[in-house]
């Protein structure tokens, strides 16, 4: 008579276990450690088997979306008159990949990172750029040597230039104690995420090569 799989799961055949074990009970520890490495270790795209074939997806906006959560509305300064220097925008150029190759995953970046701070103070007022230099993904320099450009405003009526300059002078000063140390942080707490992430968060359309 063939065997059946109803014949083969029958009691007296897995009495012995030649033909099949008994039913277990699955530890739900287990099968949850199991499903995690699945998805650790599963494709960029359902049709990129293994991620055998080269593969490419552009990670950007996932960039800016984290240098946007860590700067944009950060206070340096502020004081009880109304006063304050912030940061007014965060700008990310360049390019950042998530690249699969044979089921390895490649990342890849090449960035800089110009951030816009406003300071007023008693009629005075600043605006203030720090750029870092090209950070790369295989560069060695930890730090991402941001410069500082200040950009004296008019100020309002009733301002005389003595205070104003005093005020941009408070300004430059902030802007290198504090300033400066936050863009920096922030490049290598954008590193740190890119590299956790590896573009797993990135929604764009994947690129591929024949």
């Amino acid at each position: 008579m063939p065997a059946t799989n109803a014949v083969l799961h029958d009691p007296r055949y897995r009495a012995d276990g030649i033909f099949c074990e008994a039913p277990k009970k699955l530890d739900p520890a287990v099968v949850a450690r199991e499903e995690s490495e699945k998805r650790e270790h599963a494709s960029q795209s359902r049709w990129n088997t293994d991620d055998y074939h080269w593969e490419e997806r552009d990670v950007l906006e996932f960039a800016r979306a984290e240098v946007a959560k860590a700067l944009e509305g950060a206070v340096l300064w502020r004081d009880a008159n109304g006063g304050e220097l912030a940061v007014s925008s965060a700008t990310l150029d360049g390019d950042a990949a998530s690249n699969v190759r044979k089921g390895r995953r490649i990342l890849t970046y090449s960035l800089t990172l110009a951030v816009t701070f406003r300071g007023t103070r008693g009629g005075a007022r600043l605006d203030a750029t720090i750029t870092t230099r090209e950070f790369c993904h295989d560069d060695d320099a930890a730090a991402a040597a941001p410069a500082l450009v200040t950009t004296p405003l008019d100020s309002d009526a009733g301002c005389d230039v003595a205070r104003a300059m005093k005020a941009h002078e408070m300004f430059a000063k902030v802007l290198k104690k504090k300033g400066l140390p936050l863009v920096d942080g922030a490049v290598a707490a954008l590193r740190a995420r890119l590299l956790e992430a590896k573009g797993d968060a990135a929604s764009e359309a994947p690129k591929t090569r024949a």
